[in-house]
C-alpha cells in the first residue's frame, strides 16, 4: 500500500546512522597509520557521507518512496555517483594501500572489472521488476542502495588518483578518459530508454498521488531519465577535466624540461 501522509517528512533510520558512523571511524582507524593522511581528506569524507545522509535521510528518501520518479532517480544519482568519489577522495595513497589487502577489493576495483559490475548494477536495478519490488520491499530496498554505493565506489577507483595507483593495471590519461566516456554508456541507456518511453516503465508510480496538476507518471519518468543522464555526468565530466589538465599540463612541464635541456629560450 502507498502511504499518503505528509510530503514533506524526514525519515529517521537507525542503521543509516550506525553506518555513517561506522565509515567515519573505519576512515580514523586507517588514517592512524597514514603518514600521507591530511585534513583535506577527511573534508572530503565528511562530504561524501553527508551526500548519503542527504539521500537516505532528507525528504530525498520519503518523496521518492512514496510520490516522485525523479526524485528517486536523484537518490540513485546521489549514491551512485556523487557520494562514492568524495569517500575515495578520502583516502591518501597509504590509507588505500591497505584497504587493497582486504580480499577481493584488489580484483573488484581493476578497470575491467569495475566498468562490468558498474554497468551490471545499474542496468538490473533499473529494470522494471527489481525496481518495482524495491518500492514494496524494504529490505530489497535497502540492499538496492549499498549495492549502488559500492559499484560507485568500485567504478570511480580506478580514476582517483589515490586509488587508482593501487591498481595493478595503471591507466595512462589517456586511457581514464576513455573509461570515463565508457562509463556513462550504461546510464545513458537506461536514460534513453526513460527520456523516449510512451508508457510508464515502472507501475508503482502510476499509482502515486500527483503532486503536481498535469505532472503525470509518464512526464515524471521523462524527467527521471534526464536527471540520471545530466546529472548522472557531473562527478565523471569534473573528474575528466581534472585529468585532462593534469596531463595537459605535465606535456607542458615535459615539454619545457626539453627546450632547457636543449638550450631554447
Amino acid at each position: 500500500m502507498i502511504s499518503r501522509g505528509p510530503l514533506v517528512t524526514w525519515p529517521f533510520d537507525v542503521s543509516v546512522y550506525a553506518g555513517l558512523v561506522l565509515v567515519f571511524f573505519g576512515h580514523a582507524w586507517l588514517a592512524r597509520g597514514a603518514p600521507d593522511a591530511r585534513r583535506k581528506h577527511t573534508i572530503y569524507l565528511l562530504a561524501g557521507l553527508l551526500t548519503l545522509w542527504v539521500a537516505l535521510e532528507t525528504p530525498v528518501d520519503t518523496i521518492s518512496d512514496r510520490y516522485l520518479d525523479s526524485v528517486h532517480m536523484l537518490q540513485h544519482v546521489l549514491l551512485a555517483f556523487v557520494a562514492p568519489p568524495l569517500l575515495l577522495l578520502g583516502l591518501s595513497r597509504a590509507m588505500a594501500a591497505r584497504l587493497v589487502r582486504v580480499p577481493g577489493v584488489r580484483v573488484l576495483t581493476e578497470p575491467v572489472q569495475a566498468q562490468v559490475i558498474a554497468a551490471a548494477v545499474m542496468i538490473a536495478w533499473h529494470a522494471p521488476p527489481l525496481y518495482d519490488a524495491t518500492l514494496s520491499n524494504e529490505g530489497l530496498h535497502v540492499v538496492e542502495h549499498l549495492m549502488f554505493i559500492a559499484s560507485g565506489v568500485v567504478l570511480y577507483w580506478p580514476i582517483i588518483e589515490a586509488t587508482s595507483a593501487q591498481a595493478r593495471w595503471q591507466m595512462s590519461p589517456g586511457a581514464k578518459l576513455v573509461y570515463m566516456l565508457l562509463a556513462t554508456l550504461p546510464q545513458d541507456g537506461v536514460a534513453l530508454a526513460l527520456i523516449f518511453s510512451r508508457v510508464p516503465f515502472y507501475e508503482y508510480y502510476t499509482h502515486v498521488p500527483r503532486l503536481i496538476a498535469g505532472f503525470t507518471a509518464l512526464i515524471d519518468q521523462t524527467v527521471a531519465g534526464a536527471v540520471l543522464m545530466i546529472v548522472g555526468k557531473v562527478t565523471l565530466a569534473v573528474a575528466a577535466l581534472v585529468v585532462f589538465f593534469r596531463w595537459f599540463g605535465a606535456e607542458q612541464a615535459a615539454d619545457r624540461g626539453i627546450e632547457s635541456k636543449l638550450g631554447v629560450r
